[in-house]
């Protein structure tokens, strides 16, 4: 069988080289077609796809975030639901932003420790987050934090002329109880600073005990591991008034806002930038679609056209072959064979020019692309799959001309040499 299969294609390609011109014409008008399609192509995965992956690394385009909830309190039971959604990325339980309001102070003495001289003026009001690891914005600082732990935000850090890690602060805190202003002190250590494209605010991330305990201090409870003793006893949180979520990619953000929306949860996202990136990728899906769509039509009329007047031009030859002893099996299969030889070398041939003309464009935007990034790309199992389409799409009208071979009259066309 395989040295039928053999023989059929040295056959085919023999007869390629002798009609040499029409097949390179033929290799040509594949290419292109398909070239343009997948510059296009290109593009959209490229230019389009750096966009949304560079939005889906940005945390806060994938932030969700809840404003005034009311009577809305959210238990344990709630977080372990939505941690579990395949459209959650991070959740965790938030305390009131009013009662994570704090004052940094930096240590002087810690100056040399933080990497040179302090910039900053030494102080700053921050807002005080949680964070657990898996948080996409802190990252693998977060296991660090702990009740003594506080990673800066780049604003932050820079007001407090902290330059690197392990530098200590003074966190300060008060409250009016019974009429008297209490104010609190503790000292906290650098674990991280994070870099401006992770949070551009006046931020300071620790572990949810600690930002529960400056909470409780606030509420008029007493915290011992922050050396507030007066007040009452501070019990287990039962449930928490906010919360942190950010989505797994920005197509769930709306999905979830939704959502929470339908359950009577006000929240706020930044669907507007969101939206305005995806329906410009649907928008060029879309083109791409029509065009692809066109082309297809034109190029299988065109290959039809081409097979059947190479049908017209060798039914001569194609009579012997059968008088020699090639069944109608070989009739059909010649021009199939013929036509994936030629589909397979247009398909090389369209990959180089799309290798050329991506190389071309992605030197054009250099400056505007990070390392990594590129604004045409295609993988290779996208080269492939248009290989294989082309393939398909030049053997089906083969196949149906094949089979119009079957009903040639080789005495027929003998005599009417």
């Amino acid at each position: 069988m395989m040295a039928r299969v053999t023989q059929l294609f040295r056959l085919a390609l023999a007869d390629l080289r002798v009609e040499w011109p029409i097949a390179l014409c033929q290799v040509i008008a594949i290419a292109a077609v398909l070239t343009p399609l997948l510059v296009l192509a290109g593009l959209q995965q490229g230019a389009i796809g750096t966009l949304i992956d560079r939005l889906n690394r940005d945390p806060a385009m994938r932030l969700v975030v809840p404003e005034v909830t009311g009577g809305h309190r959210f238990d344990h039971a709630w977080f372990a639901a939505m941690a579990a959604r395949p459209e959650v990325d991070f959740v965790m339980p938030a305390t009131r932003q009013i009662a994570g309001q704090i004052d940094l102070l930096r240590d002087e003495a810690s100056g040399s420790q933080s990497g040179g001289q302090p910039n900053g003026r030494g102080e700053a009001r921050v807002t005080l987050l949680p964070t657990a690891p898996g948080d996409p914005v802190t990252g693998p600082h977060a296991a660090a934090a702990a009740m003594d732990g506080v990673i800066l935000s780049a604003r932050a850090a820079d007001r407090l002329g902290v330059t690197a890690p392990g530098a200590l602060v003074t966190a300060y805190a008060e409250r009016t109880r019974g009429g008297k202003a209490e104010p609190l002190a503790f000292p906290l250590r650098v674990v991280a600073v994070l870099p401006t494209q992770r949070d551009g605010g006046m931020s300071a991330f620790a572990a949810l005990p600690l930002v529960q305990a400056v909470q409780d201090f606030r509420d008029g409870k007493a915290v011992p591991a922050l050396g507030a003793t007066t007040g009452d006893p501070a019990g287990p949180a039962a449930d928490y008034p906010l919360f942190r979520l950010y989505a797994r990619s920005i197509r769930d953000v709306q999905a979830l806002a939704t959502d929470f929306q339908a359950n009577g949860i006000a929240v706020a996202t930044r669907h507007a930038e969101i939206a305005s990136t995806l329906t410009l990728d649907r928008n060029l899906r879309a083109i791409l679609l029509i065009i692809a769509t066109l082309s297809v039509a034109g190029y299988v009329v065109a290959v039809t056209a081409s097979q059947w007047g190479n049908l017209r031009r060798k039914r001569r030859d194609l009579a012997i072959l059968n008088l020699t002893g090639y069944g109608s099996g070989w009739l059909v299969a010649f021009p199939v064979a013929q036509a994936a030889i030629l589909a397979l070398i247009g398909s090389l041939v369209a990959a180089a020019a799309f290798a050329g003309a991506a190389a071309t464009i992605n030197g054009h935007f250099q400056e505007s692309i990070a390392s990594g990034e590129a604004a045409c790309r295609l993988g290779a199992p996208d080269l492939l799959a248009a290989a294989a389409l082309t393939l398909a799409l030049s053997l089906l009208p083969a196949a149906a001309i094949g089979l119009a071979c079957r009903r040639i009259e080789t005495s027929e066309e003998l005599r009417s040499v």
